[in-house]
């Protein structure tokens, strides 16, 4: 009788903890995974593909404002030339916040590992995306290196 009052409890807590997340930010969080996967396969295609045309772009080695799709692919130009693989793009720790009329802020936390180690280079991220044609786009990037 205790494991099923337990059970019953739990199923009703259940829908409450699933909804701790809007559609709109789980939807904005896979795109981020994408954005994610598609570094580790150095597939650059799929990465700019994920801006919006008019996004407004800072790398963390961008000396200026990048406001162009260019702008976008070219910084990540030197990323699209190694091997698939080579490094492991992963998120740490980010949060999102559904800031309402279909727009989505992600900040947190994502690292670069090396094939084959544990640890790699910490980033911090911030970026703003929008349904923009039914397709979720970043309209604004920034990542920066953490400081020592």
């Amino acid at each position: 009788m205790k494991i099923f009052i337990t059970s019953i409890l739990l199923l009703i807590g259940l829908p409450a903890s699933l909804q701790a997340q809007s559609d709109a930010e789980v939807e904005a969080a896979a795109v981020f995974e994408q954005f994610l996967d598609a570094m580790t396969n150095t597939d650059m295609e799929v990465v700019t593909s994920l801006f919006s045309e008019d996004a407004l772009f800072w790398g963390t080695g961008s000396q200026s404002l990048v406001t162009d799709p260019a702008g976008v692919a070219l910084y990540f130009e030197p990323v699209g030339r190694n091997p698939p693989g080579q490094t492991i793009a992963r998120a740490r720790d980010y949060e999102s916040v559904d800031i309402g009329n279909n727009l989505v802020a992600i900040s947190g936390m994502w690292e670069v590992v090396p094939s084959g180690q544990s640890e790699g280079t910490p980033l911090r991220v911030s970026m703003v995306l929008a349904l923009r044609n039914g397709a979720w786009k970043i309209i604004q990037f920034h990542n920066s290196a953490v400081p020592q």
